[in-house]
């Protein structure tokens, strides 16, 4: 029996928006004007040079900044506070309250709470993996650089929510693999939306 579609949903969004925060992490800091042009254009993001991509990031008023998507990760994690081991609540509660949610700040513990999540019980663990992965792959599919091991892992998950009775994503999913574009990702996402809608 499956997760009921608010906590799936956030579980998924925990995973999505900790692997954005840990990519930006990475990423971080982009030196050269031609680079970041090319990324701010694949992400959608009003920068032209590396100066204003990195102030993006770094900047807490924006809407894609580090600081942004760690407060998104904190609010779930209190949306998920029946659903989350005690032991798992407790740790991802204390790793997250930071005295400032400076991106520096941010950086240090987005990866020890992923690993609490990682060793959470199956449910939560599978839609935490499916958001994870799927923002991966939206990375790599925006920068145009899809790898057969990426789809190999989302696929994985996909199929054991399927057995489970989540129900499948199989046309929307072999349509992406088919051509690999946003558009194609766009629409196993609205897929994946539309599950959380039903799985109650």
């Amino acid at each position: 029996m499956l997760l009921l579609s608010s906590a799936a949903q956030s579980i998924y969004w925990l995973g999505r928006y900790l692997s954005r925060i840990q990519f930006a992490c990475q990423m971080l800091p982009f030196e050269h004007d031609q680079d970041a042009e090319k990324f701010a254009n694949a992400f959608c993001l009003p920068a032209w040079d590396a100066n204003s991509l990195n102030a993006i990031y770094l900047d807490p008023e924006q809407p894609f900044s580090i600081s942004t998507q760690f407060y998104n990760v904190q609010n779930n994690i209190q949306q998920l506070r029946a659903v989350l081991t005690p032991h798992a609540y407790s740790e991802l509660n204390q790793l997250t309250k930071l005295k400032d949610n400076q991106s520096e700040s941010v950086c240090a513990v987005v990866g020890a709470c992923a690993e609490v999540l990682e060793a959470e019980e199956e449910q939560v663990f599978l839609f935490y993996n499916l958001g994870r992965e799927m923002e991966v792959l939206d990375q790599q599919c925006r920068l145009e650089q899809v790898s057969e091991n990426q789809t190999e892992k989302v696929a994985s998950i996909l199929s054991i929510l399927d057995d489970n009775g989540w129900g499948s994503c199989e046309r929307t999913w072999s349509a992406f693999l088919e051509d690999q574009s946003m558009s194609s990702l766009y629409n196993i996402n609205d897929d994946i939306s539309a599950k959380f809608e039903v799985c109650e």
